[in-house]
């Protein structure tokens, strides 16, 4: 399940936060149990913002956090680690933690950004050798 739901956040970030990027949905019933269920329009927004200033940042460490008064939804935003991948895209390793109705997520995901695209969630990147 822990698979599952690291692929629903990926969808999640990837559907919310980068636009022209294609994956695959799946089931999607156990979305129902996750903070992104309960976001509302300005959450994702939020959420978004967040996650693309801490990939925007210069170096490998960048780290920031995001909240709603409104609805009271938080969460944050952590680069663990850079590097260049084999197609030359710059690559970072970005963690998420959401929170909001009492459910919290946390997860890691490869994003690589393209010229032509913009930052793409990449789980096959790897470095160049």
């Amino acid at each position: 399940m822990r698979t599952r739901a690291r692929s629903l956040v990926a969808f999640a970030f990837l559907a919310s936060c980068i636009a022209a990027v294609t994956a695959p949905a799946g089931n999607l019933n156990f979305l129902g149990e996750s903070p992104i269920s309960y976001f509302t329009a300005d959450d994702v927004q939020l959420m978004r913002q967040n996650a693309l200033k801490v990939l925007d940042a210069p170096g490998a460490n960048a780290k920031q956090t995001w909240s709603n008064e409104k609805t009271g939804a938080s969460g944050g935003a952590q680069v663990r680690g850079q590097f260049t991948a084999s197609d030359g895209a710059t690559c970072k390793r970005l963690r998420l933690t959401n929170s909001a109705q009492g459910q919290q997520s946390d997860a890691t995901y490869t994003v690589c950004k393209y010229p032509e695209r913009g930052w793409v969630v990449n789980p096959d990147a790897a470095p160049a050798r």
